[in-house]
């Protein structure tokens, strides 16, 4: 396995200033979300699709802090799949049942079986302003990238072409990565028809990922579009989870909560969704975060 990270984002201008494109190339990124939740070949495909997505839009945000979450819920055996991205494009995620097994009924994972039809994408973008934005809309397929094309499309009024994409062995990651293409207004319908009709060339970015990785990919799938590269950024997966959070996520449990864990379970431990990572807490550690929930301090 080539262990040199090619993970990374470009934004691209097309057509003169007329559509813009976000390529990603998302192959360790998945393979590292695979290894920490121990994911079964179709919730990799599923995780890793939401995550490589989730990036993308984060390269989006402008501000520090600023984040977006994007999380699934189609009443597929797979449960939540759910993706958080910070503005830096480093990501996080999870789903409910990492071990999801169904059987192929073709050449391709059956993903939107797994994570079923009869739900929503919700995204929601916290952008440090009063009340952060939230926007849902009904899934399409359950396969991810159509979903996707329509949140933007339906909630954020940009007609997008959207594709993702994991090739996935039993022992790890082959390639991943993904491709939003949007209209910008006032665009020729010239430009349009442009767009609209090299769809066909990037449904299948896994596979082009893994021959050509993300400069080759830019230049095999938009040269004929006019690209211009505007940025190239990084982006990983990681989690920044610690116990400080964790503790300040205990306290606002409430006083009753946290005597109930002294009383009757004499401690506790807490598990990181995105990492896997435990945090144990003796009684004595518990006492100390009721007394700073109750504005004690621990001489009284």
């Amino acid at each position: 396995m080539n262990l040199l990270n090619r993970d990374g984002i470009m934004h691209l201008s097309l057509l003169k200033g007329q559509a813009r494109a976000i390529l990603i190339e998302s192959t360790q990124m998945v393979e590292r979300a695979k290894q920490i939740h121990g994911l079964s070949k179709i919730a990799t495909a599923a995780l890793g699709r939401t995550l490589t997505a989730t990036a993308m839009m984060g390269s989006m945000l402008k501000g520090r802090g600023e984040s977006v979450t994007a999380s699934i819920r189609g009443g597929g055996p797979i449960g939540t799949v759910l993706a958080v991205s910070d503005e830096n494009s480093t990501v996080k995620g999870y789903v409910d049942n990492p071990g999801v097994d169904l059987p192929r009924t073709g050449p391709k994972l059956p993903v939107g079986a797994a994570v079923g039809r009869e739900g929503r994408l919700s995204v929601i973008k916290d952008m440090h302003m009063r009340e952060p934005y939230v926007g849902q809309v009904n899934l399409v397929s359950g396969e991810i990238a159509e979903d996707f094309a329509m949140y933007f499309t339906a909630s954020e009024q940009i007609p997008s072409l959207v594709s993702l994409g994991v090739l996935v062995s039993e022992e790890r990651v082959q390639a991943a990565g993904g491709l939003i293409v949007q209209m910008m207004p006032g665009a020729s319908e010239a430009a349009i028809q442009s767009v609209e009709g090299s769809a066909g060339m990037f449904m299948d970015i896994s596979g082009t990922m893994k021959e050509y990785h993300l400069e080759g990919a830019a230049e095999q799938l938009l040269s004929h579009l006019q690209p211009v590269v505007l940025e190239r950024r990084d982006t990983r997966y990681a989690c920044d989870c610690s116990r400080e959070r964790v503790e300040r996520a205990l306290i606002t449990l409430g006083a009753e909560e946290l005597r109930d864990m002294i009383q009757t379970q004499h401690g506790a431990q807490v598990d990181c969704h995105f990492c896997n990572k435990r945090y144990a807490f003796t009684e004595d550690q518990l006492q100390a975060l009721l007394d700073a929930a109750t504005g004690r301090s621990n001489a009284q």
